[in-house]
C-alpha cells in the first residue's frame, strides 16, 4: 500500500515542530528505540557499549537522531516520490551499517509513538497517514534492499 499525496500533505501538516528541532525529537526517537528494543543498540557502533546515562543529552545521539529526522523529513517534503534519497539511505544501511530492513518497522513504530505523544492536536486522521507514510517508507527501503540484493529475510 503507498500512501496518498493527500497523506503525505497531512503529515508535513503537523510536522513543523519536528522539521524545527530534529536533533531534540531524533534523541527522543533514538533513546526510545533502545529502551523498546535493547539489541537495536548493538546496530550503532558509536553508542553499542554506552549505558542509558551516558545517552542522555549525547551530542552524538542527538546528531544522529536529527539526521535520522531530517532525512524522514526529506522523504515527507518528496511526497515518497524523490527515490534519490532513498536509494542512497538503503545503501549505507544495507551495505555499510547491514541494518536488517526489519528495523525500519521497528523504528517507524518508535516514531510514530513519539509523534502521538510529543505534538498536539495529532488526531485521528493524522495518525492513519503517518502510519501509512511510514509503510511507504519501509516499502520502498525494502524494494532497494530487494534490488542490491541485501537478503536479511
Amino acid at each position: 500500500m503507498c500512501a496518498s499525496a493527500e497523506e503525505f500533505t497531512a503529515v508535513l501538516s503537523f510536522w513543523d515542530p519536528l522539521k524545527a528541532d530534529p536533533k531534540s525529537y531524533g534523541e527522543v526517537v533514538l533513546q526510545r528505540l533502545f529502551e523498546t528494543k535493547p539489541d537495536s543498540q548493538k546496530l550503532f557502533t558509536k553508542f553499542a557499549d554506552l549505558p542509558k546515562e551516558q545517552l542522555q543529552n549525547n551530542p552524538d545521539l542527538q546528531a544522529h537522531g536529527g539526521i535520522v529526522l531530517c532525512k524522514l523529513t526529506e522523504f515527507l517534503q518528496g511526497g515518497g516520490r524523490d527515490k534519490k534519497t532513498l536509494k542512497d539511505l538503503a545503501e549505507s544501511h544495507a551495505k555499510q551499517h547491514k541494518i536488517p530492513r526489519v528495523y525500519f518497522q521497528i523504528i517507524s513504530d518508535v516514531i510514530f509513538e513519539v509523534v502521538v505523544e510529543k505534538i498536539e492536536g495529532f488526531g485521528t486522521d493524522a495518525q492513519t497517514a503517518l502510519k501509512n507514510v511510514l509503510k511507504t517508507f519501509q516499502t520502498q527501503m525494502g524494494e532497494f534492499y530487494d534490488e542490491l540484493g541485501f537478503d536479511d529475510k
